[in-house]
């Protein structure tokens, strides 16, 4: 149900550059938790989580596209945004990572759960509606990107839930 990948060789060439835009938009947005990305890199970071996706799910159709990254950034000043799903934004949900350090996630599994600490340049894929719960980052930076697709097919379809 949750699919783990390393995006690191995927996005080397453009990293560095898409956190500089992560860092100084969050400026702008006068330092929220949570933004929307306007990244030049939307087509590349769409093309690894979409190519990904295809490879370990049953196929699905995109239902809009209507393409967004939300960027999500923690550190001493911020905390989480709690339990949280995506069910009413995607069908398909993606996190990657660009800069973490020995903080991860927990999911809820069937009344269980899981969690999952992820490396820099990783990349999480999971159903929408998984309730799901980011560790805080009480001293680093930690920045991620939020990626969602909405599918015509439903996520039993897709993920074989």
């Amino acid at each position: 149900m949750i699919h783990h990948f390393s995006i690191e060789e995927d996005i080397k060439n453009f990293k560095e550059d898409l956190i500089k835009e992560c860092i100084f938009q969050r400026k702008k947005e006068k330092g929220g938790l949570n933004f929307n990305l306007k990244t030049k890199y939307i087509n590349n970071l769409y093309s690894i989580f979409i190519e990904s996706a295809k490879k370990i799910l049953k196929p699905f159709t995109l239902k809009n596209k209507d393409l967004k990254v939300w960027c999500y950034i923690t550190d001493n000043t911020f905390n989480t945004a709690g339990w949280h799903n995506h069910k009413k934004s995607s069908t398909i949900n993606c996190v990657m990572y660009l800069q973490i350090k020995k903080e991860g996630i927990s999911f809820k599994i069937k009344n269980k759960e899981t969690y999952i600490e992820p490396n820099n340049g990783d990349m999480l894929i999971f159903p929408g509606s998984l309730e799901h719960l980011p560790t805080p980052s009480t001293k680093d930076k930690r920045i991620s990107l939020n990626l969602e697709i909405e599918c015509n097919e439903n996520e039993e379809e897709i993920f074989n839930v």
